[in-house]
């Protein structure tokens, strides 16, 4: 097996797929490395390919300057830009670097499209469906919380003149404003 595919095959995520099928992903998906600081995605541009951690780490901001704000980091396993895999047109809505030496594959259409019964992509795939749900409930959260901050004990919006508004607190938390 590849080094890449070695690594992979120890992983969590890939438990239950086949040493073959790891290869195979090795294969159809180019490596991408980075070194610390580099950046990986800017917040806004298009968005066309996710990637696969398979060793290193990634973190992902939000802003810039004063307003720059960290909200993840992603190691060996992990897929970071996935939005890119399901939203076609999409941007990106982070930024990501590299907090230290990264090695990566890049998943784009071409690659789930050559191996679509790849048990190593369906894991992959897998993951992200349960990654995605757990997003959506955090955020959900985020947002009952950042409402509840910004009204009376009702949950109604405050009226106040000089009070932040919800979408700006929104903003505040999650970046972008646009």
């Amino acid at each position: 097996m590849s080094s890449d595919a070695d690594k992979l095959a120890k992983l969590f995520l890939f438990r239950r797929v086949h040493p073959k099928d790891i290869l195979d992903l090795c294969r159809i998906a180019r490596p991408v490395v980075f070194q610390t600081g580099d950046t990986v995605f800017t917040q806004g541009e298009a968005a066309n390919c996710a990637l696969l951690v398979v060793e290193g780490r990634l973190v992902a901001h939000v802003g810039s300057g004063a307003e720059k704000r960290e909200i993840g980091d992603s190691r060996a396993g992990e897929i970071v830009g996935e939005t890119a895999l399901f939203a076609s047109s999409s941007r990106r809505s982070a930024s990501v670097t590299a907090s230290e030496p990264a090695r990566c594959l890049i998943l784009d259409e071409e690659v789930l499209l050559r191996s679509p019964y790849n048990e190593a992509l369906v894991a992959i795939e897998n993951h992200l469906l349960g990654s995605i749900a757990r997003r959506i409930r955090s955020t959900d959260r985020v947002i009952q919380r950042v409402w509840k901050e910004s009204g009376d004990r009702e949950g109604r919006p405050a009226v106040e003149k000089d009070s932040v508004s919800l979408r700006e607190r929104l903003v505040g938390f999650f970046g972008g404003g646009r």
